[in-house]
């Protein structure tokens, strides 16, 4: 147990091996591990991640605010992490990474309280559990159209055969200034490939597609083959779809976005991607099949497959707010 020391908590720290932040924007983040003790001052919930206040106190007795990061409002209320679990005033023991480019910040992953008790702020998706009673899917007889959410184990089959000059690329990717940290709405692909829910909305001879994530709602076009003549491109870019079976397949062009991930790897213009959406005959489980195909970022097209699940999730407002 966690004991209280005075107002202004000790500093302390325990450099070991750790696992490295897996998010790429978080790459200015050290893979050694610091424990630092103090007083929350500061508790800003919002989203991309929320953020805290730490006052420690050095063995010289000076003060220091530290500033700390943990996951996405979404991610941590799955797991039980809420907002009210944080006292501003209260002594903590946080364990994380720091910043090798800021002074005094940190990607908390462990907090500790002074009951003993511990949370996580981040790497947290290993503690997901699929609800205990999960919505009766078949006799809701939703089909696609219905919230969908990553499982628990986020696991997929990718197969990225990125060109030589793609990945050189990335060497000019700045991890503090990027459209993450601006809090800039993602395009395709990459909004795909994000934790948060999706929602399929049957609006006849369209369908919205919305993410939770920037909030963001694409539409796909049910009653055409291809963009109208003239068709300007957009992050999103334009997107038919057709049913095959039971099978949402859908067609993507148009695409202005210029990066692959958040990782600064690029794509071009002439990007194009297919997506096939299949429910289960539970109608429980949504597996997904993307095909990426860019010559200037990868060698041949590019395949990332996984599946969501039907929680009974809803989607809630992101409202993303730049540091």
């Amino acid at each position: 147990m966690l004991r209280r020391p005075g107002v202004a908590a000790a500093l302390w720290l325990a450099i070991g091996p750790a696992h490295s932040p897996a998010h790429h924007s978080r790459a200015h983040f050290s893979a050694d591990l610091v424990e630092l003790t103090g007083q929350l001052v500061g508790v800003d919930w919002r989203n991309p991640h929320v953020l805290f206040t730490l006052r420690v106190t050095d063995p010289s007795g000076e003060d220091a605010l530290w500033r700390l990061e943990g996951s996405s409002i979404y991610n941590l209320q799955r797991v039980g992490v809420t907002r009210d679990l944080f006292a501003t005033g209260a002594i903590i023991r946080v364990s994380g990474h720091a910043s090798t480019r800021r002074d005094r910040e940190m990607l908390a992953n462990t907090v500790r309280f002074a009951d003993g008790s511990e949370t996580l702020l981040w790497n947290n998706r290993s503690l997901h559990e699929d609800p205990v009673a999960p919505p009766d899917t078949l006799a809701e007889n939703k089909g696609i159209f219905r919230v969908w959410s990553t499982p628990r184990e986020r696991s997929r089959v990718t197969h990225l055969p990125f060109t030589a000059a793609a990945i050189a690329a990335r060497g000019a990717w700045d991890p503090l200034d990027n459209f993450a940290t601006r809090c800039e709405q993602e395009g395709m692909p990459r909004i795909m490939l994000n934790p948060h829910p999706f929602e399929f909305v049957d609006r006849g001879d369209e369908i919205t597609l919305r993410t939770e994530l920037y909030d963001i709602e694409r539409v796909i076009h049910m009653d055409r083959s291809a963009p109208p003549p003239g068709q300007p491109s957009s992050h999103l870019g334009y997107s038919v779809g057709t049913w095959d079976g039971g099978s949402l397949v859908v067609e993507t062009t148009l695409i202005d976005w210029p990066f692959f991930d958040n990782a600064g790897t690029p794509q071009s213009e002439q990007v194009e991607i297919l997506e096939q959406f299949t429910p289960s005959s539970d109608q429980g489980r949504l597996d997904f099949h993307i095909t990426i195909t860019d010559p200037e970022t990868f060698t041949e097209p590019a395949t990332i497959r996984g599946h969501w699940l039907a929680l009974g999730e809803t989607i809630l407002r992101y409202d993303c707010q730049a540091r």
